[in-house]
């Protein structure tokens, strides 16, 4: 990612535990890429920027409300003006909802589609004229699993569902000017917005997948890289799960590894390897 520059929406971060937008950010820093770290808060934006100069490379902290489209779209075009360039962009950011649907307003569906669809519609067109200068480029989209299992998400849900299909529509319209999108399904990671039920939580997470490892931020984070480069130069509107093969398998054939696995001593954990 030499030379390339990389917006990545919802990067911003607090402490020590990252989530997927600060280290998709901080992995692409790594490999040379110049980062636009777009936050709704500056302080979060500015923190993910003082990780990424720490490790010697250069990020640009920006702040907007990407569900406003004017707003959305400023925030792209300053970040194309400050670093010379637009290669690619990581839709990142999400919010999880109130519920399931019977437990959701209306207001709070519409808030959810309005961050996870909307905003990422309106930053990759504020983007696209940016990619097209630039003889193209890729827009990375993060869906989730609860896109294609069941889980009581309410909003959550069907809005990962509706990005992944936005996905497709927008490979197959910006094709011709070279410009790839993809999606990511991420599975039961351990990240801030993901992690509940403590250490029981984390153990369900690591069984209830065909690896029994936890991912984290990071698993996501080095397939985002792979497809914001030129290495999947021939890759678009592929919708690809991160998930250890979580979506693979069923409900059957796992509770019998679950069983096993919980018949380990509890010192073992294989979350951690």
């Amino acid at each position: 990612m030499t030379g390339k520059a990389a917006l990545v929406t919802g990067a911003g971060s607090t402490g020590d535990f990252l989530g997927t937008g600060a280290a998709t950010a901080l992995l692409l820093a790594a490999q040379g890429a110049t980062v636009g770290i777009l936050d709704i808060s500056a302080e979060r934006a500015e923190r993910t920027c003082e990780r990424v100069e720490a490790g010697g490379g250069r990020a640009i902290a920006l702040t907007a409300d990407i569900t406003d489209e004017v707003a959305a779209g400023a925030a792209v075009d300053e970040f194309a003006a400050r670093a010379g360039r637009l290669d690619a962009v990581v839709n990142n950011a999400g919010i999880s909802g109130e519920g399931d649907v019977m437990g959701t307003s209306r207001a709070g569906w519409d808030r959810v589609f309005a961050l996870n669809v909307t905003a990422a519609m309106q930053v990759a067109r504020a983007a696209h004229p940016h990619l097209v200068r630039g003889g193209g480029g890729s827009v990375v989209n993060i869906s989730s699993i609860a896109a294609l299992r069941g889980f009581g998400s309410g909003a959550y849900g069907p809005s990962k569902g509706a990005l992944q299909s936005l996905t497709t529509d927008l490979a197959y319209s910006w094709g011709p000017d070279h410009i790839r999108v993809n999606c990511l399904v991420p599975g039961h990671l351990h990240t801030p917005i993901g992690d509940h039920g403590g250490a029981e939580g984390r153990w369900m997470r690591s069984a209830a997948n065909l690896l029994g490892l936890e991912g984290t931020a990071w698993d996501l984070a080095w397939a985002v890289l792979f497809l914001a480069g030129m290495e999947s130069r021939w890759i678009t509107g592929t919708v690809l799960p991160v998930d250890a093969g979580t979506t693979t398998a069923t409900v059957l054939g796992m509770l019998p590894r679950m069983r096993d696995a919980q018949g380990k001593e509890s010192d073992d954990q294989q979350w951690t390897r």
